[in-house]
């Protein structure tokens, strides 16, 4: 059954410019590590301009996401890339999104998947 009371975090947190790299948090309510990641890019964002989207993992339609990310949030994207999971400092943050500025992000290792375990 649906919970009525769940309420979705999905949505643009903040924007940046157009040309900003673009941050993907997976969230969900009262998810206080997220909080803190939230606050560090929130930290950088003069510095380093980036649009934070989140993604609320428990929502019906990111059920792919809910099956991979459960045990991990937060975990970031920066575009359609893995970046981080748990924590990250400001330093990290600026690091990441400086890279992604000049157009030479890569995906990092250690993108977690929930349900390759629960297969295995």
């Amino acid at each position: 059954p649906e919970d009525l009371n769940r309420v979705s975090v999905s949505g643009v947190a903040y924007e940046g410019p157009e040309s900003a790299p673009v941050v993907t948090l997976f969230t969900k309510a009262e998810c206080t590590l997220c909080d803190k990641v939230k606050d560090t890019l929130k930290q950088v964002q003069e510095t380093n301009p980036h649009t934070l989207r989140q993604t609320d993992i428990t929502d019906p339609e990111h059920r792919g996401w809910w099956d991979r990310y459960k045990y991990d949030i937060p975990v970031l994207h920066i575009g359609d890339k893995y970046w981080a999971k748990h924590r990250l400092t400001p330093q990290e943050a600026e690091e990441a999104l400086s890279a992604a500025a000049r157009g030479d992000f890569s995906e990092r290792k250690g993108q977690p998947d929930a349900s390759r375990l629960e297969r295995g």
